[in-house]
């Protein structure tokens, strides 16, 4: 009997408070799953069933997989998707509404005749504030990242971006002074009251300001805390265009059952709504000065966070629908037109793409991560400070990444023996235009330690010299060896390979007498270890160098025997990023070796040094 006393004082008032407190303005047309309502002035929610009536300033919370489809009195509708938040502020016949969205997605149907001379309705987040007059559109707030998402499907959209600041004096929430005691001089916060403003007044001052964007059919545009102003519309995939405007009562599919379709398969769908032409370039743009951000068109919305996927670097252009056709940016449910990242990584609301546990750790899923985030643009548009910090750095994340090198070495070699063991006079020799081809491969791991491959194609040509004999110009090296990631900017290497070069070795006549010299080709085994680094970096520019030691080992061909020896090798490279993970490089490159050689003419010993510009050409992919 108390519990039923109880629920009675406690449920009753606040039922027949909220029951006195103005005119209906709005009805439950349609219901799934669980919603609940807070009227203003009651102290319990309740729940919403099918011909609820609210009145303004009512709160409304659906459940998950839930949905809710409420008509106004001018006829408006507005749907409520799943584990959504929203409160009916002001709502009448013949002026605006207004509709706070505090999480989650709605859609709205705006009556296209209900006032033809300004906005009929507003909806204001967080972070944004959206003008309509007639029109079909949807909209995600996520408190998270504090993201805005509005998508048009018909009609347009007027978006604009809210600040902290502006947002709190909407709100009428008081704000906060230091004052000081007369007497003690001692400071103290205390709360001032807000002004009571006019809210459609002040929705109107921000939605005619000169940053404001209009959002045509087919076309997509945001707002958050880090953006300067709301992005630049751009057209979003059609596939998922197609899907999300014929699901409007926000039917969810659970990974089980999803019809998983890509961009690529979709590519020449002939879409069924009217898309806008777009103003801003394809490709995307961003002026860090002015603010004007644009993401590459034709991307994705996830309807969780509210980011934009955009196409990765790889997309390529559909000349006939303007946008581009994504390749590794995840698919689309074509039934509900939810997105789906790629296998093995979550898209997180403040994080952008991260892995999806630890098990699948793979190269390929890191560096796939990094250029999804890059192709959100996660730091410009949720990164806040961010975009002016060094990100995380995990060292065994630093060769995630396939790199090949190409370079071009244009080198003056010089070779010098000296008078054997009887007194023969010193032979020196130089090369003339002489060039060395490289291509190494770095392969990508998800450790400290990179497997590495590489070959060389040279040709050395010292003819002109009087008394030297070369039978072979083009020499060939073939080298295996691994990187360790000592730090973020400086690897440890060492290879060992086979390497062809030139070796002076006297000639003996028929008469017993030493009449020339012959450049010998021959193979050795060779090592080499040492260390490479990147010294300086700015946006654009950076300089690397490496410095190690090599050994040759010993190598006989008949009577001629090369004895063990070595030497160093440096190089210090300049390199500019000319786009993303690539870069252009010339820098200097020296090689200088020593070892002592038996022949003909008998043990002298050998100074061979290889120096001149090398342009190197870097890709990770």
């Amino acid at each position: 009997m108390r519990l039923i006393n109880f629920l009675l004082l406690t449920l009753i008032p606040s039922i027949l408070f909220a029951a006195t407190q103005g005119n209906p303005i709005a009805e439950v047309v349609k219901i799934r799953g669980e919603a609940t309502q807070l009227s203003p002035g009651a102290h319990l929610a309740r729940a919403v069933a099918l011909g609820d009536k609210f009145i303004e300033d009512t709160s409304i919370v659906t459940g998950p997989k839930s949905f809710l489809k409420i008509k106004f009195i001018d006829n408006s509708e507005l749907n409520v998707g799943p584990e959504s938040k929203i409160v009916i502020s002001e709502m009448k016949k013949d002026s605006v509404g207004i509709i706070s969205l505090l999480k989650g997605r709605i859609r709205t149907e705006v009556e296209k005749d209900a006032n033809p001379h300004g906005n009929k309705f507003f909806i204001k987040t967080r972070t944004a504030a959206l003008g309509v007059r007639g029109t079909d559109f949807q909209t995600i707030y996520n408190p998270e990242n504090k993201m805005t998402s509005l998508l048009t499907y018909k009609g347009e959209v007027a978006m604009a971006k809210v600040d902290e600041k502006t947002y709190q004096r909407l709100e009428d929430a008081p704000s906060k002074v230091v004052v000081r005691d007369e007497v003690t001089k001692t400071p103290e916060i205390k709360e001032v009251p807000a002004k009571k403003l006019d809210e459609v007044s002040e929705l109107n001052k921000i939605l005619n300001s000169k940053s404001t964007v209009l959002v045509p059919p087919g076309q997509n545009s945001f707002s958050s805390d880090s953006l300067k102003k709301a992005s630049l519309p751009v057209k979003i995939s059609p596939v998922q265009l197609e899907a999300l405007y014929r699901n409007q009562d926000f039917k969810e599919k659970s990974a089980e059952n999803l019809n998983l379709k890509s961009a690529e398969e979709t590519a020449g769908l002939k879409p069924t709504l009217k898309v806008a032409e777009q103003k801003a370039p394809a490709e995307g743009l961003y002026n860090a000065k002015t603010g004007d951000f644009a993401p590459k068109s034709g991307g994705f919305i996830d309807l969780a966070t509210g980011l934009y996927v955009a196409p990765d670097k790889d997309a390529k252009l559909d000349e006939k629908s303007g946008v581009y056709v994504a390749k590794k940016t995840g698919e689309i449910d074509a039934d509900t037109g939810q997105y789906v990242a790629p296998k093995g990584l979550i898209l997180d609301a403040k994080k952008g793409f991260v892995l999806e546990g630890d098990a699948e750790k793979k190269p390929e899923l890191l560096a796939l991560k990094e250029d999804l985030n890059k192709d959100i643009a996660k730091d410009i548009v949720v990164g806040g400070e961010a975009l002016f910090q060094e990100p995380p750095f995990n060292i065994n994340e630093k060769f995630i990444r396939d790199r090949i090198v190409l370079s071009v070495w244009g080198l003056h070699q010089s070779i010098n023996s000296n008078g054997n063991s009887n007194g023969m006079n010193h032979m020196g020799i130089d090369s003339k235009s002489s060039v060395r081809f490289g291509l190494d491969w770095q392969m990508s791991t998800n450790n400290r330690f990179s497997p590495t491959v590489g070959v060389d194609y040279s040709i050395l040509d010292f003819g002109g010299k009087m008394g030297i004999n070369q039978t072979s110009k083009k020499l060939f090296s073939l080298r295996f060896g691994t990187l360790y990631a000592l730090s973020k900017n400086v690897n440890l290497y060492a290879n060992i390979g086979l390497h062809q070069d030139h070796y002076l070795d006297q000639v003996i006549n028929t008469g017993g007498f030493f009449s020339s010299f012959e450049l010998k080709k021959i193979v050795t085994t060779r090592i080499s270890a040492g260390a490479n680094a990147e010294f300086w970096r700015s946006r654009k520019w950076s300089l690397d160098a490496s410095l190690g030691g090599v050994f040759i080992f010993r190598k006989r061909i008949n009577n001629f025997v090369t004895e063990p020896g070595g030497g160093i090798a440096f190089e210090v490279l300049p390199k500019y990023n000319i786009a993303d993970n690539k870069w252009i490089g010339l820098g200097l490159s020296v090689e200088n070796l020593h070892q002592n050689v038996s022949g003909n003419g008998g043990r002298s010993s050998m100074d061979r040094k290889s120096d001149g510009l090398e342009l190197k050409y870097i890709s990770d992919f």
